[in-house]
């Protein structure tokens, strides 16, 4: 299966990395080191695993919230 892989090195060399940076120190008011932003948008948007409750159990649960 294809994805996108989010490694802290590509992060860390991404081009856009600046103006996110820009953006977090306008925001929170602080000031980070690009691989301080780094760890921290790979800790972000890690992907949670799915593992702890069988599959039925989150489609059962999302029904339940939004039924038909």
């Amino acid at each position: 299966m294809g994805g996108v892989v989010l490694d802290e090195s590509s992060v860390v060399e991404s081009p856009v990395l600046p103006y996110v940076r820009m953006v977090v120190s306008l925001i929170e008011g602080i000031q980070m080191s690009p691989n301080q932003l780094g760890n921290w948008l790979c800790q972000a948007l890690r992907q949670h695993s799915m593992a702890r409750r069988r599959r039925l159990d989150y489609v059962l649960a999302f029904l339940n919230q939004h039924p038909p």
